[in-house]
């Protein structure tokens, strides 16, 4: 007997050059239910969703972040704000997926690896 699994609730965070496919491909998969896509301009977010999307689009991090349906983070944003981004969102209980750069050093990504493990997060 096969098991049925609720689709994991994605926000993509950063609608620039990257998060538009990141978008894309949430929304193409059943696996997965895109719940928010945030970027500090919100017209551009509401363009790449498109006039008919149900997703919501905001500029307001934090609320992301206090949002129970979003399960995981995709991060697309310049590799500049990679790590406070994800650090972010794995101390508020997400999984986390960063575009690359993971971060902009070695050190930088090795405390997100830590973090992760050390809260049980992918």
């Amino acid at each position: 007997m096969t098991q049925t699994r609720e689709p994991l609730g994605v926000a993509v965070v950063g609608a620039g050059y990257w998060g538009p496919n990141l978008v894309r491909n949430f929304q193409a998969s059943e696996r997965f239910r895109l719940r928010r896509l945030c970027d500090l301009d919100v017209e551009r977010a509401q363009r790449v969703l498109g006039g008919y999307s149900t997703v919501q689009a905001t500029a307001d991090y934090a609320a992301v972040l206090a949002d129970p349906s979003v399960d995981a983070v995709a991060v697309a944003t310049p590799a500049g704000t990679h790590l406070d981004i994800a650090l972010a969102a794995l101390r508020a209980g997400k999984h986390v997926l960063v575009e690359k750069p993971l971060a902009a050093t070695y050190a930088d990504g090795m405390r997100l690896v830590t973090e992760a493990e050390e809260r049980g997060l992918t």
